[in-house]
């Protein structure tokens, strides 16, 4: 739950850090899944009476009276610390009740915006110069105030209120002399459009209309203030300047906020019960003398189960894994993932369980393997976000300080798993290779960067996106909480597919992703392949079409063909790429051209 800090001002001419008020708010209530999503370090989130920005995670780690509360929230996931770099996860602090309803007042936020106005007489004020206790109500009208609609922000992430003083004074200082004026907004024409909005200077009666402020050159003037409201001092990153220009947004748009998040699936081996344990407490293992690690190890799990030989074998996996530092990159992870994954035998592991189900005679050409993933645990990390535009290079990070951790959940769920046919694959890519040229020159022309592009990547993430609108009319899901991990990997030189499989799955903190919706539909041949049949009916017809379905220039940058918000699109919760690499017609084909249909295939 955030809770609001009201903070002295700080000048980035006179940067030290922010001397806090003792009294602190409670404001709201957040879920443990969206601290790391969408309402994570950064976010703007409007709360019933404040509106406030979620502070970075730089106390997330100390805890002065429960130095044990902090170990019982580390996360280890060796393939997400590759793909992330991080050593280890730490999960937000939440309530120690066992009552799941029990409120925790532990994550810390800030007042922002810091103006509020007052809808009535129309005063614009800073937070800080009203009373604590009364920071809602206009000291003038004492009609309830709220929060500045209007936010800059830069595409390197930095972030203030709208410059209303700079704005009405046309970029100069008050004739009055005034240092901070009291400056108005008012609706002259009484309409909700930002036609009708004027700011009013009532020192010195200057007057300026609001309708250009979203124009792209607005603020070209106006310089970068460099804050980052989210850090304890705001201006703590001042010193390395910025050359951006500064936008007007309003502060509830989407493109104020882009988290970047970061998932790997907690698998055999490294999900085993000793390989967690050694992780979590690996600094005092290795003080102790090696002959004694078996016996130690052993007490502390109690499970006679674990023969000597495992439990050796896990120490030197994550003795070779932490001491080592073995290079792998976000490729090898999924390889691990799908090697396990495509895995026919039952697997029964701490934290995986899957086995394989029976593909009906219809799609047998077409798939390899259909698994039940009846348990899975996904960790899933907050990486830092951006601002403007999904740039990782411009990622503002989650704590004003480095840390060897990032903040995490970790979920746990159920899932299919699809393997298909490659010969049939490699069939349809080496058929249609050219067609696909076009959007892999707009991915390279936007710069947006996806190494692991190709035919069969389009393919598969076209699938995927059908499959999951079908099944969540079936399975008691909501399309939003299903969500995918696409396995692709294609060598061009030797024209070998190395990987051809998609994961679906649901997973969440407590027991709503096991309700069996997914398993009870992998499992039943005749419902999975009337879920299929109707699956390829409906991608044949968009209500879109014909512009639909001939499209090559669909979807962000470009970067979609035949896709749309009718037909193939999904909540960002769901997809992995941003919606973008998808085209219908790779499913079922084209109506001048049906063999551009991977299904169409005989």
């Amino acid at each position: 739950m955030p809770r609001p800090t009201f903070r002295k001002k700080s000048h980035p001419e006179n940067r030290t850090i922010s001397k806090f008020s003792d009294e602190k708010i409670s404001v709201g209530d957040l879920r443990k899944t969206q601290l790391i999503t969408t309402f994570s370090v950064g976010s703007i989130v409007d709360f019933k009476n404040d509106t406030v920005i979620i502070a970075s995670a730089d106390d997330w780690d100390y805890n002065p009276h429960h130095a044990e509360e902090v170990e019982n929230r580390k996360i280890f996931n060796e393939n997400l610390s590759v793909i992330t770099g991080a050593e280890y996860f730490l999960m937000p602090r939440t309530t120690q009740s066992t009552n799941r309803f029990a409120q925790s007042k532990n994550i810390p936020s800030y007042i922002f915006p810091e103006k509020l106005h007052c809808s009535r007489c129309g005063n614009i004020y800073d937070y800080r110069e009203l009373d604590i206790k009364h920071r809602h109500q206009c000291p003038q009208c004492k009609n309830t105030l709220n929060a500045s609609r209007f936010i800059v922000v830069c595409t390197r992430g930095h972030l203030d209120d709208f410059p209303y003083d700079w704005w009405v004074h046309y970029g100069g200082t008050c004739p009055s002399g005034m240092k901070s004026p009291r400056i108005k907004m008012i609706n002259i024409y009484h309409r909700t459009d930002i036609d009708s909005l004027r700011l009013e200077c009532t020192a010195c009666k200057a007057t300026r209309r609001m309708v250009q402020i979203f124009s792209e050159n607005a603020l070209s003037d106006y310089p970068c203030t460099c804050k980052h409201p989210h850090f304890k001092d705001p201006f703590a990153r001042a010193s390395y300047g910025c050359h951006d220009k500064m936008r007007v947004r309003l502060r509830s748009a989407s493109g104020v906020y882009f988290p970047i998040t970061k998932s790997a699936l907690l698998i055999p081996p490294w999900s085993k019960k000793a390989v967690q344990y050694i992780q979590k407490n690996y600094a005092l293992l290795k003080m102790i003398d090696k002959s004694n690690i078996i016996s130690a190890i052993r007490n502390v799990l109690q499970d006679n189960e674990i023969t000597d030989e495992e439990i050796q074998r896990s120490w030197d996996m994550v003795t070779n894994s932490l001491e080592q530092k073995i290079t792998r990159t976000e490729l090898s992870v999924l390889e691990d993932e799908y090697a396990v994954l495509s895995n026919e035998e039952n697997q029964n592991e701490e934290g995986f369980s899957s086995y394989s189900s029976i593909i009906s005679q219809k799609y047998t050409p077409f798939f390899e393997q259909i698994a039940v993933v009846e348990r899975l645990t996904v960790t899933q990390a907050f990486t830092g976000f951006t601002r403007i535009i999904r740039n990782e290079a411009n990622k503002v990070p989650v704590a004003q300080y480095p840390k060897p951790w990032l903040p995490a959940v970790e979920l746990t769920g159920e899932g299919i798993f699809i393997r298909f046919n490659q010969d049939k694959l490699l069939e349809w890519r080496n058929a249609n290779v050219s067609h696909y040229r076009r959007m892999k020159k707009a991915m390279q022309d936007s710069n947006f960067k996806f190494e692991n592009f190709s035919e069969i990547y389009v393919l598969l993430h076209t699938f995927s996106h059908l499959f999951i609108r079908e099944i969540s009319n079936i399975c008691g899901y909501s399309a939003a909480s299903i969500r995918e991990k696409i396995y692709s990997e294609v060598d061009e030189e030797k024209n070998e597919i190395k990987m051809c499989g998609i994961l679906i799955y649901v997973s969440s903190s407590d027991c709503d992703s096991s309700l069996g919706g997914l398993i009870s539909v992998a499992d039943n041949q005749e419902v999975l392949e009337k879920i299929l049949d109707s699956l390829l009916e409906r991608a044949r017809w968009c209500s879109a079409d014909p512009l639909c379905i001939s499209s090559m220039k669909q979807g962000y940058k470009n970067l979609n063909y035949a896709s749309c918000h009718d037909c193939t699109l999904l909540p960002e919760t769901s997809c992995e790429r941003f919606n973008v690499f998808l085209d219908r017609a790779s499913i079922v084909g084209l109506p001048d051209h049906p063999a551009l249909g991977f299904f169409n295939q005989k």
